[in-house]
């Protein structure tokens, strides 16, 4: 673990690039927890409404972010059917897929572009330090 001390000064020189990756990680894992409770909310409503046999309503209201909260509470004045809320949800889960895909895409390009200029200033870094060595050193 002490080897990779080495690279925490590489982590400040680009600790902007590193920021971005962390919060493009955390966008991207926020999107993928909002749909399984979208889809949690449209599979309740979608049962409580045509009273399909063997639903039993929850015995404590759901705990939902509180973006899919404003959502639902958009849903619940509009006075929609079932079909357009169905197909309305459907259309917010694939553009949190996308979102999510967007924002993994940004992470990996900005983590892997860091490790990448890293990766070359270690290369030149140690080159340098070749550079300095006495010419003894280099025949045995």
């Amino acid at each position: 673990m002490k080897q990779l001390g080495s690279l925490n000064k590489y982590f400040w020189k680009y600790r902007v690039r590193l920021g971005g990756g962390v919060i493009f990680v955390f966008l991207s894992n926020y999107f993928n927890v909002l749909s399984p409770q979208i889809t949690g909310f449209i599979i309740d409503h979608v049962q409580k409404e045509l009273h399909l046999p063997g639903y039993k309503a929850p015995s404590k209201p759901a705990d939902y972010d509180a973006l899919v909260e404003l959502f639902i509470a958009r849903l619940s004045g509009g006075g929609m059917s079932i079909g357009k809320i169905v197909a309305l949800c459907g259309i917010v889960i694939l553009s949190l897929a996308l979102l999510r895909g967007f924002f993994l895409f940004l992470m990996r390009q900005t983590i892997i572009v860091m490790s990448r200029f890293i990766e070359y200033d270690q290369k030149n870094e140690i080159y340098r330090h070749y550079q300095r060595l006495d010419t003894g050193f280099l025949n045995p």
